[in-house]
C-alpha cells in the first residue's frame, strides 16, 4: 500500500483558534491542506511510504515558523521580478535588433506609468532609477498585495534600528580604557627607593652602585659579563 498525501487529513480546533484575527479571516476552506487535494488540482500525489500488509505508520509532526532567508520553503512567493526605466532612458541595456528597434523591443505595460522620452532631449549621465516595478506571485498562504506591506513594513523597522543606533551609539566596553584619563608617571631621580641607582634596587645601573654583591661590580660576574650562580 503506498501511503500518499492524499491520506493526509487536517482536523481543526477552533478552540485554540477562537480568537479569530485578520491572517485566520483570509483562510479557506482547504487551507493546510496538501496541494494534492487542493481545488483544480489534476496531477499525482506525493508519496510518502510503502507498507506492506500488517505494517503500520505512526508519525508526528512539527510546525514551525520561518523565513525564507533560512530555507525557501518559508516563503510565501513563488515568483518575483521588477523592472525599472521602461524606455531605457538610462542606456542601462543595449537592444540587439535586425531592422526595428522598436518593433522588436515594444516598450512593457509599465511604459504607461512614464512620459515617454523626447526624441531631441540630451541624455543625462548622472540620472538614476527613481521608480521601480514588481511582479509578485504567491502561493497563495499571503497576497501580492500583503507580501509587499509586509516586506515594506519589515525594511522600514530594519531602517530605523540602524537610525536609532546611530543618534543613541552604544556605550563603550568596560575595558576599553582609550578615553580614560592617563596619570603621567615622571623619571624618578637618582637615589630614591626603586630607581636604578637606589641602594635597595636589586641591579645597580653604576658600575660603582652601593649593592656590590648584587651590581655589576659583583664577585660572581664573570670575564665574559655573565655571572656564577
Amino acid at each position: 500500500m503506498n501511503v500518499t498525501s492524499n491520506h493526509l487529513e487536517v482536523r481543526p480546533q477552533p478552540d485554540l483558534y477562537s480568537s479569530g484575527g485578520e491572517e485566520l479571516s483570509k483562510r479557506t476552506e482547504d487551507f493546510g491542506l496538501p496541494v494534492s487535494r487542493s481545488r483544480g488540482f489534476e496531477g499525482h500525489p506525493i508519496l510518502i511510504t510503502s507498507l506492506r500488509k500488517g505494517q503500520e505508520l505512526r508519525v508526528r509532526c512539527y510546525a514551525k515558523k520561518g523565513t525564507a532567508k533560512d530555507h525557501a520553503k518559508w516563503s510565501p512567493c513563488t515568483a518575483l521580478g521588477f523592472e525599472y526605466d521602461p524606455y531605457n532612458k538610462l542606456r542601462h541595456t543595449s537592444y540587439w535588433f535586425e531592422t526595428d528597434k522598436i518593433a522588436e523591443w515594444p516598450p512593457s505595460a509599465n511604459a504607461a506609468e512614464e512620459e515617454p522620452p523626447q526624441e531631441d532631449a540630451p541624455f543625462e549621465f548622472s540620472a538614476e532609477p527613481e521608480q521601480f516595478y514588481f511582479n509578485v506571485e504567491t502561493d497563495g498562504s499571503l497576497t501580492a498585495k500583503e507580501v509587499i506591506l509586509k516586506s515594506l513594513a519589515e525594511l522600514r523597522s530594519r531602517v530605523a534600528t540602524v537610525v536609532y543606533n546611530i543618534n543613541n551609539p552604544v556605550v563603550t566596553d568596560a575595558m576599553d580604557t582609550s578615553e580614560a584619563p592617563i596619570q603621567s608617571i615622571g623619571q624618578r631621580p637618582n637615589g630614591q627607593e626603586g630607581s636604578y641607582g637606589s641602594p635597595l634596587a636589586s641591579w645597580s645601573s653604576s658600575p660603582n652602585g652601593a649593592n656590590l654583591a648584587q651590581g655589576w661590580n659583583s664577585p660572581n660576574a664573570t670575564a665574559q659579563g655573565g655571572w656564577n650562580v
